[in-house]
């Protein structure tokens, strides 16, 4: 899923945060699937507004009866967080009810949209007893239930400024296709943290990311010249193979030092020796 917040809105409910800060702010989200055009702030009726939020059941209330009457379709709230952090607290986990609304969460000017799912197929080893050669004796299975598992995933949102195309879950692979749409130079400054999400290839986002990290060819030099020079081994294979070996010629002679670098390291067991013997191979396909 993907999902865009108009500017008008991201501007409104930002000052709406900052005018009660450092009290938590809330609302509500108006739109579809595809897209945030609306929103209102609410009266915060929680108890200790400075670590949580009530949207006021009035101004939820008014918003279900408009939506019905055919007005804006109720998609979802929003609440700030004061500390500075846009993933949900253990509070918010605790609070959410309402599964497949959208939870937007600012914080300065930091802003995250998640969607809760409640429920979880759950397996328990239990035992039995059952009668065998006229004996009981005890045999284990699993006992299967649904319960109300809640967890809130990260939505990828399209707000118009760089930083929000940063991933946030290892599962982000749908804002791709933002950080494509954004492309380069815009991307530049977040080229760096945008390597960090290429360092497995079991992550869904790793594949996709790097797929298209290559078609920015040369821009990527550095950014990719950090993680060889780094410290983590696994990083510097996937790098190797995933993104170093697909770029054009061109651009890999521009790494010609570095990959000899790595192919004159001591091989080591393991992940060393596959840096080693990469690196080489990406070398003989460039100069034979």
């Amino acid at each position: 899923m993907r999902l865009e917040i108009s500017r008008e809105v991201l501007a409104g409910i930002r000052s709406a945060a900052a005018a009660v800060h450092p009290m938590e702010a809330c609302g509500l989200l108006f739109g579809d699937d595809e897209q945030i055009n609306g929103w209102q702030a609410s009266r915060n009726v929680a108890d200790n507004r400075e670590t949580e939020f009530e949207i006021d059941p009035r101004t939820l209330f008014a918003a279900l009866r408009a939506e019905r009457a055919g007005g804006p379709r109720l998609i979802g709230y929003w609440h700030s967080h004061p500390n500075g952090d846009v993933e949900p607290s253990p509070r918010d986990v605790e609070a959410a009810d309402d599964e497949g609304k959208i939870w937007v969460i600012v914080a300065g000017e930091d802003i995250a949209a998640w969607r809760l799912s409640k429920t979880a197929l759950i397996g328990r080893p239990e035992n039995e007893l059952v009668e065998r050669d006229g004996q009981l004796v005890s045999e284990q299975y699993l006992a299967w239930s649904i319960e109300p598992l809640k967890r809130f995933s990260h939505i990828p949102m399209k707000t118009g400024e760089v930083r929000h195309l940063v991933p946030r879950d290892k599962c982000d692979e749908d804002i791709v296709p933002l950080i494509a749409e954004a492309g380069y130079p815009a991307i530049a400054p977040i080229l760096d943290e945008l390597m960090e999400w290429t360092a497995d290839p079991n992550w869904p986002i790793c594949v996709p990311l790097m797929d298209y990290l290559v078609t920015l060819g040369e821009p990527m030099i550095e950014p990719i010249r950090r993680v060889l020079r780094g410290t983590d081994s696994g990083h510097k294979w996937v790098c190797l193979r995933g993104i170093v070996a697909e770029l054009p010629p061109s651009a890999v002679a521009l790494l010609r030092d570095d990959l000899l670098r790595l192919t004159e390291q001591p091989s080591e067991y393991g992940r060393g020796e596959d840096i080693n013997l990469e690196a080489r191979r990406i070398l003989s396909l460039i100069y034979g």
